[in-house]
């Protein structure tokens, strides 16, 4: 028989606690300039992180990562024979898509873009996430 009791205020779980079951995205920080780990991290630095990797992995590229994870941006950067209106419309719905993967990512808003060489794009966007809204600007580059 299923247990019907309810639960009274002294069983409920504080915010704090319920904080403290909440997934923790802890990961190892990587340093771009020297090529290395250097220790962990976790939180917006984590989720920053995250962003640039995901967005910097072409999808399908690699059987380590699922058929959800990367990016389709470095697909159709380096087809020069795409309009820009085209370009306009998908680039940002790729980005998005891509982003969506990750469970931090809520929604990515003002959304720009310009192309900086045959195989580059340099984009700019707030990452809407669980730690409030990061400004995210760089290059993807294809290669």
């Amino acid at each position: 028989m299923a247990d019907t009791t309810l639960m009274n205020e002294e069983d409920m779980l504080s915010e704090e606690e319920l904080e403290q079951l909440a997934p923790v995205y802890r990961t190892y920080g990587m340093d771009h300039e020297h090529n290395r780990i250097r220790g962990m991290i976790d939180g917006e630095e984590a989720c920053r992180q995250a962003i640039w990797k995901i967005l910097s992995t072409r999808r399908f590229a690699y059987f380590l990562y699922d058929d959800q994870y990367g990016s389709d941006v470095f697909n159709k950067i380096g087809d020069v024979g795409l309009t820009p209106e085209y370009l306009d419309a998908d680039i940002p719905a790729m980005v998005e898509d891509a982003l969506t993967y990750d469970a931090r990512v809520t929604g990515v808003r003002d959304f720009t873009y310009e192309r900086v060489g045959q195989d580059s794009v340099h984009v700019a966007f707030i990452a809407d996430t669980i730690y409030g809204e990061l400004e995210m600007e760089g290059v993807l580059t294809n290669g």
